[in-house]
């Protein structure tokens, strides 16, 4: 079965954005760029635990970029744990999205909070997407060469089986 147009842009972006992750996150371990020249102004927690704190969002963001190499991967084959995975992710930058819309409202930036907006409106278009009935039974379709699976039935008793 061919891929549709739209799942193969899905599967491109998240290359895109895995590798940038990847990239930035290699960057930010090997000192090549600055945390907060990557992140902006970072929130103070206390003196002794800042330097844990950078150390660890550096290791998730290039952990992030790995998983999303991985996904981008497993959409542009179809198998059903990718998209699965990508909805998942879909949910978590929906709930990012929003909380930063708040902090834009209440900041009182209206770029900001279209931009936020327009990001969550994405995050929101990909998971209705990939949760479609059409979609979904698009990820069940078996693997070219591989046999058709049908529901075997049940044995038929007049045969006196």
């Amino acid at each position: 079965m061919l891929r549709p147009r739209m799942l193969t842009v899905l599967a491109i972006l998240a290359l895109l954005v895995g590798l940038s992750n990847l990239i930035t996150g290699a960057m930010l371990i090997t000192g090549a760029v600055s945390f907060e020249k990557v992140f902006g102004q970072v929130p103070e927690i206390g003196a002794d635990v800042q330097a844990e704190f950078e150390q660890t969002m550096k290791v998730v963001v290039a952990m992030f970029g790995v998983l999303t190499l991985a996904i981008a991967w497993g959409l542009w084959r179809m198998q059903n744990w990718a998209r699965a995975t990508a909805r998942g992710l879909c949910v978590l930058g929906l709930l990012g999205a929003l909380i930063q819309m708040l902090t834009a409202f209440s900041a009182k930036d209206a770029g900001g909070f279209l931009s936020y907006a327009i990001a969550g409106g994405a995050y929101y278009a990909v998971y209705f997407y990939l949760g479609k009935d059409a979609t979904r039974a698009m990820f069940r379709r078996p693997a070219a060469g591989a046999p058709p699976t049908e529901p075997t039935a049940p044995p038929d008793s007049a045969s006196g089986g």
